[in-house]
């Protein structure tokens, strides 16, 4: 539930679509986001919870929604 709180308090991610599991001390990361850049921000604010020793980031980019941005 850090990760989760920690991802709806950045502004440029979209938290209600990425989903946070846990395994013991891996995070599992899923969902749909925007952009490479929101991607990786989800990986590094999952990997600084406190005892966080893997993070399998299983979040995919949104290309349609990337290229409506652009254009």
């Amino acid at each position: 539930s850090a990760i989760e709180d920690a991802l709806k308090r950045l502004a440029e991610l979209d938290a209600q679509r990425i989903q946070v599991d846990t395994v013991g001390s891996k995070v599992i990361l899923r969902g749909t986001v925007r952009s490479w850049l929101e991607r990786k921000e989800a990986e590094r604010v999952a990997w600084q919870a406190p005892g966080v020793t893997e993070v399998d980031n299983q979040i995919e980019v949104d290309v349609v929604e990337q290229q409506r941005r652009v254009s």
